[in-house]
């Protein structure tokens, strides 16, 4: 199954006009495909998660069917924090989740060194299927890895329960813990950067739906910060940012990190998104993942348009994606429902007529 749309640009000479202003073809298009990719072919998730040669075929054969603007793999949300050891179960049908924290107190981390992204965990898995991939695309897209932010890592190194109690009891541990995660996640995206790929940011723990703006501020935004600049001093511009859940309240606080790109989730409003942050920087969203997973074509299409007539106009420009990562068992036609519509109302320039 494949879209009979045909695409005039290629993913690259799409996202260089859409960064200079100049004319394109239609809207860039980026469902977040993630580890969803692999149920295109089956097989168990497990095998998956350690082998670098099917990552990458899963990818690259989500990239082909898709024909979406995007591609690449990455360690999750977790894979810095298993680099550090953190113990991660991983089930035959479902995404891997931590089972056993790295620290059982802050004083283990006296004893703990920074990772090898060479040699620690499973990422050197993950630069091979990247390198797999980087050969196999080419000049056609660039390939992309995304990477768990600092609050996100420090919470799986330490158990997130107790790391998000202890930012009000024991803060200055809890910041000793950010420094150390954040020296970690440094260390890969220079890796990363060495191989002229341009990592982007995930940090879901950091979500206004689990901790305040106020705690954002302190905990989250400074160390966030740090990787943002790293990744803007290597590679010209800053990343493009997604934090999942509420973040209404943190949307300057964000745009402070120095991404350049916003990606919200399903829950934020994108006309509102657009009136408070969309003079200040690029927003991507955010068509729902459940409605990708569950609902009819047409109502992904439906979406699509929503999207574009909320946030089109937007001053720093507007990208369409999903609203957080695609859950396994996206159906195929779903996700070619979302990229047709991008070509039928994203068709550019986009006019209010065509969104009617």
């Amino acid at each position: 199954m494949k879209t009979t749309w045909r695409d005039e640009m290629t993913p690259n000479e799409r996202f260089k006009a859409f960064a200079t202003g100049k004319p394109l073809d239609r809207i860039p298009c980026l469902p977040l495909v993630t580890d969803q990719a692999f149920n295109l072919a089956g097989g168990s998730m497990a095998k998956y998660y350690h082998s670098a040669t099917l990552m990458a075929e899963a990818q690259i054969y989500a990239f082909e069917t898709y024909e979406t603007d995007s591609v690449g793999a990455g360690p999750g949300l977790f894979g810095i924090a298993e680099a550090i050891g953190s113990t991660l179960t991983f089930p035959d049908n479902s995404v891997p989740y931590v089972s056993a924290p790295a620290i059982s107190s802050y004083q283990d981390l006296e004893k703990m060194g920074l990772i090898d992204p060479h040699h620690s965990g499973r990422l050197p898995i993950i630069l091979e299927a990247l390198k797999i991939i980087q050969e196999t695309v080419k000049d056609r897209v660039a390939t992309g890895c995304s990477v768990g932010g600092p609050f996100t890592t420090a919470a799986a190194i330490r158990g997130t329960d107790k790391f998000l109690k202890e930012i009000c009891r024991q803060s200055e541990q809890v910041h000793r813990l950010l420094r150390y995660a954040t020296d970690n996640i440094l260390l890969f995206i220079d890796t990363l950067c060495d191989m002229g790929i341009k990592p982007s940011l995930a940090e879901p723990t950091a979500s206004g739906t689990l901790i305040s703006a106020k705690h954002f501020r302190e905990f989250a935004q400074p160390y966030l910060r740090q990787c943002a600049d790293r990744i803007s001093q290597r590679c010209g511009s800053g990343p493009f940012l997604h934090i999942c859940g509420d973040t209404m309240n943190i949307l300057d606080d964000m745009v402070n990190v120095g991404a350049t790109v916003l990606s919200l989730d399903n829950q934020i409003d994108l006309t509102e998104a657009k009136n408070k942050v969309g003079h200040k920087i690029c927003l991507a969203g955010n068509v729902k993942p459940y409605t990708l997973w569950r609902g009819t074509p047409q109502e992904v299409s439906n979406e699509v348009k929503e999207c574009l007539q909320k946030a089109y106009s937007s001053p720093k420009r507007f990208m369409l994606s999903s609203g957080c990562g695609l859950s396994l068992g996206t159906p195929t036609a779903n996700v070619l429902a979302m990229m047709d519509a991008s070509r039928k109302y994203g068709k550019w320039p986009i006019t209010p007529e065509q969104l009617t």
